[in-house]
């Protein structure tokens, strides 16, 4: 074993040592008496009660709904276990927005079981702080300096002469470890408290195995007013009932050697700090999350392995969903065998009476919720090094019938079912096969790629695909390429520099080995892009972007727009299947009308742009450059385009058959378009709220600095004054054919003023960014109070905005007022929250 390893367990060791920073409980406090410790006490307590062999002995009383564990003597120090403890919950609640589902794991913890008089703790040492030191009194004075967590005290109930004793550990499992209070709290849900008489110990559902024990609990949540989704999800929302699950986990032996983190390879990471470091080195210790996995024969070379990585598909998946499941995970079986492991990877369905929560299984659980959400891959690991014990994914169910609905939408619902390509049940499943092998990935300990859709002909499962469709030489739609099948060239570099064994004949790489496989990957044009240079609508990288497509995005984001013209255009009837109510239908509108709403995002992250790679010092490579400035114009008048009250104006054939969301029985709905005309569809809102999808990116504030900056330091690039002379063109210099397309060509015109004056009136809006804004706002001002003088609905607008702007100008202080509030979006990304709002590695 390495050193560094070595010195690993030894400090983590020394962290359940007694002494001065150790857990003391406090001596003035009346502590129980500790039972005299008598011959075969633990044999005597465990008369007329069920035992379980396992890592340890299990007694349980099914009638009393209680449960005792038996556990060895403590060492001198007290210290009785080194474990790892994990919880979740086995059932949930079932609302995307509160988050608490079926399936969802908590942080993987390690605890030592100590004895402290009659009683046991669980303590959490704090692995954050550490020293990597064969010194014990260096490891000391960093245990010492940082406090620790008692997770859990219990009754001592008997002792062996021998020292094995026997804790009742029931209320270690029947109490709200998954802090669902809090979760409904912090949603402002209502009120609520564990009950205790409607809560109990799930005596049925214990499990005990050599290297892990299961435990469950009813626990049931009484509460005063409930808030709406909590109403919308329990038959009785002043009572909420789930089931807490628990696992005990042997810790991992030290056959594994911990990798180290690159942050250009894509890989999940442990972190800490290690004190022990000399002063010329980082104190920042980075462990990447993986698997373990050995060959037969180490080395470079294929080679069998000892034991396979095996993922079990939940037996609640309904075909067909469950074999594309199975066939997208199994796409990882190329990726390892590209790194010379063989038969390393397999996708099985879990086995009839396997607990999916069961530390020994890997799998992938099939999770239903009220709206589609977010599926995201979690993972139970050892917080000491990073190794990852236990895969755990959660796929939505709700995501695949919403894929059928694009597609309907697109397509026409008159080939679901038919099985052929163009079937939108067919290319749903596709796109399941894709996410299956996406989350699974996460729980590989890789991290999302969102530039890998730039290059490589997607390059990575770990980036979010849009479908790929396009309209052929013919005038028809290629459904060819919807979605990707098998991994690609990122998936095989980031696992080969998290599993790859080297010609040294370890498992283990140095550091320069691993530097090279990175520099390999590079010098190939592989681009590695994550989730903060892609999530925040104000980024900058060109070719960091979710749901997009394509090499070029302006010339993508013309393709798209085409796909959605020919879709618009044949739009009817035929989009939902027959017999479904054609309220229904305002649904899939919504989806092909905004069918360009992640494309025009990757867009406008070309304008004011900045193209950046991850480096290190001395890689020498490129530094960060600004986005050519043709291809920032290009991309501004590309998203002017998608301006065009002509393609945001929808047909009065189109109009007549969005009928209000009046059917009995079924809601509304949080997937249809907002309106100002309710009941009735709101066409003009809806055009006012794509226009205002693209302005509002345009003026993001970073974006606006940054075109500010740019301008500064190249006299040539894009600058605010032409992004905003090229909106202000748009509209109100070229006025529309019609009336009806001039009303949508004022509601262009009041989206502007309103964004340009909330931008200028911001207080964190820079000095040069402001003043140009203001400069901007007072000649149309002018121009707006001359044209107003003329009757008619324009010259009624122009006096309006004209009045707005005068007194926005002259009014100190300002009192923010908008001409118009865009309509809200519906979802476009799957419905989530805060913390549970996006696919992720979990743990």
């Amino acid at each position: 074993m390495h050193r560094r390893l070595a010195l690993l367990f030894f400090a983590a060791t020394l962290t359940s040592c007694a002494g001065p920073a150790a857990f003391q409980p406090d001596s003035t406090a009346q502590e129980p008496e500790t039972p005299p410790a008598k011959p075969n006490a633990v044999e005597e307590f465990a008369k007329g009660k069920r035992s379980l062999d396992g890592m340890f002995e299990v007694l349980v009383d099914d009638d009393a709904a209680r449960v005792w564990l038996v556990l060895p003597a403590p060492d001198d120090e007290g210290t009785v276990a080194e474990l790892i403890y994990i919880e979740g919950l086995a059932s949930g609640l079932g609302s995307n927005s509160i988050g608490l589902d079926r399936g969802q794991l908590g942080p993987s913890r390690l605890v030592h079981l100590r004895r402290i008089g009659g009683r046991l703790f669980i303590e959490q040492p704090n692995l954050y702080y550490r020293a990597l030191s064969e010194d014990r009194d260096e490891v000391d004075a960093v245990r010492q300096s940082f406090a620790s967590s008692v997770l859990w005290s219990g009754k001592i109930a008997a002792t062996d002469e021998d020292g094995r004793f026997v804790v009742d550990f029931t209320d270690f499992v029947v109490r709200d470890a998954h802090k669902v209070t809090t979760r409904l709290e912090q949603n402002k849900e209502g009120s609520y408290k564990l009950d205790a008489k409607r809560s109990a110990l799930d005596t049925r559902a214990l499990l005990a195995f050599p290297d892990n024990l299961e435990f469950e609990a009813i626990l049931t949540f009484a509460g005063e007013k409930p808030g709406s989704q909590v109403r919308s999800v329990t038959p009785t929302a002043e009572s909420i009932t789930l089931i807490q699950h628990h696992s005990l986990i042997r810790l991992p032996d030290d056959d594994y050697t911990p990798r180290a983190f690159d942050p250009r390879a894509g890989s999940f990471a442990t972190y800490f700090l290690d004190y022990a470091v000399g002063l010329d080195q980082s104190m920042q210790v980075n462990w990447i999350a993986r698997h373990r996995l050995h060959k037969t024969t180490p080395g470079q070379a294929p080679s069998p392995v000892v034991e396979p990585i095996i993922y079990y598909v939940d037996r609640g998946a309904p075909e067909p969903v469950r074999q594309a499941l199975i066939d997208g995970a199994s796409w990882w079986v190329s990726a390892f065998e590209k790194a010379g492991f063989e038969d390393a990877f397999r996708v099985e369905v879990l086995p009839e009476g396997a607990h999916p929560l069961d530390v020994r299984y890997n799998v992938i659980q099939w999770v239903h919720r009220s709206t589609r959400g977010w599926s995201y891959g979690g993972a139970v690991t050892d917080p000491r090094t990073g190794e990852i014990i236990k895969g755990h994914v959660s796929l939505g169910s709700l995501r695949v019938r919403q894929d059928r609905r694009i597609f309907e939408g697109l397509l026409g619902a008159q080939h679901t079912g038919s099985g052929n390509p163009d079937d939108p049940i067919e290319l749903a499943l596709a796109r399941i096969r894709q996410l299956s092998a996406h989350e699974v990935g996460h729980t590989l300990g890789l991290r999302h790629n969102f530039a890998a859709s730039s290059y490589g002909d997607r390059a990575s499962v770990m980036d979010y695909p849009a479908p790929w469709i396009s309209v052929d030489e013919e005038g028809h739609f290629d459904t060819s390429r919807t979605y990707g099948v098998g991994v690609g060239i990122w998936d095989d570099f980031s696992v080969s520099y998290a599993y790859g064994e080297f010609d040294d004949g370890t498992a283990d790489a140095t550091p320069e080995a691993l530097d090279a496989l990175v520099n390999t990957a590079l010098d190939d044009g592989l681009i590695f892009a994550g989730d903060q240079d892609a999530r925040p609508r104000g980024s900058s990288h060109p070719k960091a972007h979710l749901w997009d497509n394509g090499t070029d995005p302006v010339a993508e984001l013309a393709s798209v727009m085409e796909v959605r013209s020919m879709a618009l255009t044949d739009f009817g009837t035929g989009n939902v299947v027959v017999g479904t109510p054609l309220a229904e239908l305002q649904e899939t509108f919504a989806l092909v009308y905004f069918y360009h709403r992640y494309q025009a995002a990757a867009v406008a992250k070309l304008v004011a742009g900045v193209d950046y790679g991850i480096n290190v010092a001395g890689d020498g490579r490129s530094p960060a450059r600004a986005v050519d400035a043709q291809t920032q114009r290009d991309a501004l008048a590309a998203l002017v385009r998608t301006l065009d009250p002509v393609e945001l104006d929808i047909a009065d054939s189109t109009l007549s058959i969005l009928l209000p969301a009046n059917v009995p029985g079924r809601g509304r709905g949080r997937e249809r378009m907002n309106r100002n005309t309710s009941p009735n569809f709101d066409g003009r809102g809806a055009a006012i709220s794509a226009m205002d999808l693209v302005v509002s990116l345009l003026l993001v504030p970073e974006r606006c600095a940054r075109l500010g900056e740019q301008a500064r330091l190249d006299g040539s690039q894009l600058d605010l004054n032409e992004v905003l002379d090229a909106l202000g063109e748009a509209a109100f210099d070229r006025r529309a054919r019609t009336e009806r397309l001039r009303s949508l060509q004022r509601g262009l015109q009041s989206v502007l003023v309103t964004r340009m004056i909330e931008r200028a009136s911001d207080g964190a809006t820079p000095d040069d960014v402001r003043a140009i804004l203001e400069a901007h706002l007072g000649r149309l001002q002018r121009r707006l109070a001359r044209r107003s003088a003329s009757d008619g609905p324009d010259a009624a607008h122009d006096a309006m905005l004209a009045r707005l702007l005068d007194r926005f100008m002259n009014q100190h202080p300002w009192t923010p007022a908008r001409v118009v509030t865009p309509l809200d979006l519906p979802p476009g990304s799957p419905i989530g929250s805060d913390g549970f709002g996006d696919c992720s590695h979990t743990n």
